[in-house]
């Protein structure tokens, strides 16, 4: 049921059409002045925590908006507005959990709304409940919503339950319903090339709208083209569409930071060039600073590259990209802290995984693993961004899966990361500091690697400990000498002066489980035979 606010005094309500003719010009500092004023006279009133919070949010101060509405929500019937401004700034906390129980709750308030409806949709999907979430996209559709924002919630949920037709379906509608739907594009493209294997089809839409598109939204679309073609066709094809759409808008700066990343191997001069460009614009921005620093390191300035990690990791300690470049360039330039982050013997460790209640032996239990697994791996080529080539990705997250062998797979788990961090022990370096109290595993996928397949080497950006437990493991697994299938650290993906070749290796075995700082650059060696190669792996961080 739908709470019912008290009419505003005239004035308040003039104020805040006003606030909000303000913000939607652009003018936000004088429109949160406004709403301050606002709440300055009347501190109970919702409407202007509600507005003041979205503009809060959409400006980056998400944990100031939260503070704002939380005393609003918790009441036993609160505006339903209130919980989902709410909502919206835990969502950008990376809170998720939290706010989808708000969303639920604001939807069972305004249980006509399909904006209500949508709002659990997404938030099921972000929790990879798939099932739930396609029911709940179905049910605002039903209550007369059809906006592409719900295709495209919809078209995840589905993929991850393996409908992949219906999921292409209900991507291409949010693409047919905002043909410049840059986040629909990427979806659909990615998911026709995982089904298909063929570029020239996973070009194809984005390439249809970029024909039509308008002069101000082309950058946009011209970043999703980039980094699709980098995967599916290569990076000298990436590289040459990502110069001519850099000279078609020579000011944005996402497309200079794609075509210096791209010009890294070739033209590391450019890609420094580029970086200084948009820095010289945005300063502090750190997606630039760390281009900056990559191509640093593939010129050789590692005292440079080293400098702007530091900078980094003073604003934000857990900061895994930054700890990784910090640790190339100290390597690179023969600088013997290094090893404090990259402690390969303390750090990286394998242990067999228990066997779960239910099953007689551990090989019992990864036969049966396995053939869950087999299941899921339905697609026929590696997703868009990803480190996995020659092999395919699960879409959907195994936290949520519904089979026996699968959720015994995380009590599996638990007591090697219990004895990992028991091992790495507590310390005052960026990694240890964070081991104390609890932990969560924020998501779960399967790979499998076909013969002559790998892993790129790759971090995890949002994690804290990483993982790879080995479910399938090929005969033609190599020796010491050519440690073919092996997972592998210290190599960068990025170019180095001097190059950097990898320095520790973990020879894979059924039921092993690799545990290792999120920060180490690890990939796989290529393999050969004719067997594949099954993983799990997740990330952990500190509850």
């Amino acid at each position: 049921m739908l709470a019912a606010l008290p009419p505003l005094p005239p004035a308040t309500a003039q104020a805040l059409d006003q606030a909000r003719a303000l913000g939607r010009a652009g003018r936000l500092v004088e429109a949160e002045r406004l709403y301050r004023e606002v709440l300055a006279a009347d501190g109970t009133c919702v409407q202007a925590v509600v507005a003041l919070a979205r503009l809060l949010t959409s400006s980056g101060r998400a944990a100031e908006a939260e503070a704002l509405t939380r005393p609003f929500t918790q009441d036993e019937h609160p505006w339903h507005e209130a919980l989902s401004t709410r909502a919206a700034a835990l969502k950008a906390l990376d809170r998720k959990p939290e706010s989808l129980a708000d969303y639920q709750r604001a939807a069972l308030l305004n249980s006509a709304s399909g904006v209500a409806a949508h709002n659990v949709a997404s938030g099921l999907g972000d929790a990879g409940r798939d099932r739930e979430a396609a029911a709940e996209a179905e049910r605002a559709f039903s209550l007369g919503l059809d906006a592409p924002e719900t295709w495209l919630v919809y078209g995840r949920a589905l993929q991850g339950l393996r409908r992949f037709e219906e999921a292409e379906t209900a991507f291409r509608n949010a693409v047919a319903r905002r043909p410049a739907y840059a986040d629909a594009l990427r979806d659909l493209g990615q998911l026709i090339w995982m089904r298909s294997g063929d570029a020239g089809l996973a070009i194809a839409p984005i390439d249809a709208a970029l024909a039509g598109a308008e002069p101000a939204v082309r950058p946009l679309l011209a970043g999703v083209k980039i980094r699709l073609l980098n995967h599916v066709a290569g990076e000298a094809q990436a590289l040459a569409f990502a110069q001519a759409a850099l000279a078609a808008a020579p000011s944005d700066p996402r497309l200079a930071l794609e075509t210096a990343a791209l010009s890294l191997h070739s033209s590391p001069e450019r890609s420094r060039e580029l970086c200084a460009a948009v820095l010289a614009r945005s300063p502090r921005d750190p997606s630039a600073r760390r281009a900056m620093a990559h191509a640093c390191l593939a010129l050789g300035d590692c005292a440079a590259a080293a400098q702007i990690a530091q900078q980094l990791l003073t604003e934000n300690p857990i900061d895994q990209e930054a700890a990784a470049v910090l640790a190339t360039a100290w390597r690179a330039g023969g600088d013997e802290r290094y090893r404090g982050l990259w402690d390969y013997d303390a750090l990286v460790r394998a242990q067999t995984i228990d066997t779960p209640d239910g099953w007689s032996s551990l090989e019992a239990y990864l036969a049966d693993l396995r053939v869950a697994l087999a299941e899921l791996h339905a697609l026929q080529a590696h997703p868009v961004e990803q480190s996995v080539r020659g092999g395919t990705q699960t879409s959907q997250n195994l936290l949520a899966s519904e089979h026996p062998a699968i959720r015994a797979f995380f009590q599996a788990v638990e007591g090697p990361i219990a004895a990992y961090r028991a091992v790495i022990g507590k310390g005052g370096d960026m990694f240890r500091a964070r081991n104390d109290g609890g932990h969560r595993i924020l998501g779960a996928w399967s790979v499998r690697l076909r013969p002559g397949g790998f892993h790129v080497d790759h971090i995890h950006p949002q994690g804290w400990i990483s993982s790879a437990c080995y479910i399938d493991v090929p005969q033609a697994l190599g020796d010491e000498a050519d440690r073919a299938g092996w997972l592998r650290f210290g190599a960068p993906p990025i170019p180095t002066r001097p190059t950097l070749a990898a320095e520790h290796f973990v020879r894979p075995q059924p039921g092993l489980l690799a545990l290792f700082p999120s920060y180490m650059w690890h990939g796989t060696v290529p393999f050969g035979g004719d067997q594949v190669r099954t993983t799990i792996a997740f990330d952990i961080a500190p509850a």
